[in-house]
């Protein structure tokens, strides 16, 4: 499938984005790579029926802001919603996993008529975990620890996020960015992206809100999402994958999302 390079403005960012196919818009939000490689095979399997959108998040190598400061799931939010509104594309679907999950829920909040529906996989819900100090908060404490040999971390560090055949199939340049990423996602998203929590009050306002969770995914990330969803009387989809669906099982993943999104679609 043939693919657009844009290049989009907005709030202070020249953000890379990339296009693909025609028809309703998709919106992906990258994941902790902030890369949107990650999209690239569901993205083409899903060009036949949507329009569908992914970029660079803001302090990857080819989004680089002036300033840099940490990050926020509203501040993510109003960089994918600014996005959205430079390319004409309001409301949208627009799906999230991971710290992209996080901004997904914020839009919910902040921006509801951008959505034209919300999907959610395993969102960096750290304050809604039935343990204190599990997930990411480890890699706070690993790099306190360790200082500079872990400035950043990549899928090959932790396995749970994605089998490393399965990353490795995205090319050496995907592989060198994230690397970079890493230490920038490190520096300024850890510990402020992953924190942000919801009311069920919010949760049920949120327009067209779904979440799905991954099978061989770990025990704290599942739960933190179907309580979420629970709480705010939200669908939840148990899929055959882990954390990174759209790289691991992209095949199902990306009928999931077309079942989903048909959904929610105006005649």
């Amino acid at each position: 499938m043939t693919k657009e390079i844009l290049t989009v403005f907005a709030n202070g960012v020249d953000f890379y984005c990339e296009k693909r196919g025609r028809g309703p818009s998709l919106v992906f939000v990258p994941d902790g790579t902030m890369d949107c490689e990650i999209y690239s095979r569901v993205g083409d399997m899903l060009a036949d029926e949507f329009t569908v959108f992914s970029f660079d998040a803001r302090g990857a190598t080819r989004s680089t802001p002036k300033e840099h400061k940490k990050v926020t799931p509203q501040m993510y939010a109003s960089d994918v919603v600014e996005i959205m509104k430079a390319l004409d594309i309001i409301p949208a679907s627009i799906y999230g996993c991971s710290m992209g999950g996080q901004a997904v829920l914020s839009i919910g909040k902040y921006y509801p008529e951008a959505a034209r529906n919300l999907i959610v996989h395993e969102a960096a819900l750290m304050n809604d975990t039935p343990i204190p100090g599990t997930g990411f908060e480890f890699f706070k404490t690993l790099f306190s620890t360790f200082g500079p040999i872990c400035e950043g971390f990549s899928p090959r560090d932790v396995s749970f996020i994605c089998n490393w055949d399965n990353w490795k199939a995205f090319g050496d340049d995907f592989l060198e960015r994230n690397e970079a990423n890493s230490e920038y996602w490190t520096k300024y998203y850890l510990g402020t992206i992953d924190t942000d929590t919801y009311t069920d009050e919010e949760l049920e306002k949120m327009p067209n809100l779904e979440f799905s969770v991954g099978a061989w995914s770990p025990y704290w990330m599942v739960y933190a999402n179907k309580t979420a969803a629970e709480r705010g009387g939200k669908p939840c989809t148990l899929l055959p994958c882990g954390h990174v669906s759209q790289a691991v099982c992209p095949e199902e993943f990306a009928e999931f999302l077309r079942k989903t999104c048909r959904k929610y679609l105006v005649d």
